[in-house]
């Protein structure tokens, strides 16, 4: 996935819940700047810090492994 459409999903969330992004990144124990980046998606957030966000969000990533034939 990219950039852009993860920080699509985090925004839609967020707004949704009606938090600010300073709300997020408190809550996440990240910076304000960070969530604005990551939003935007100019930002790649480390797994750590995307799973925080999420958790704060109600979200959660999941993975699925394609089998090559």
């Amino acid at each position: 996935m990219k950039n852009d459409k993860i920080g699509e999903i985090i925004q839609e969330r967020r707004v949704y819940l009606n938090l600010t992004q300073k709300d997020v990144a408190e809550m996440a124990g990240t910076t304000f700047k960070s969530i604005s980046e990551i939003e935007l998606g100019i930002r790649n957030p480390t797994l750590d810090t995307l799973n925080r966000i999420l958790e704060v969000l109600g979200l959660a990533l999941s993975v699925h492994i394609k089998t090559m034939h």
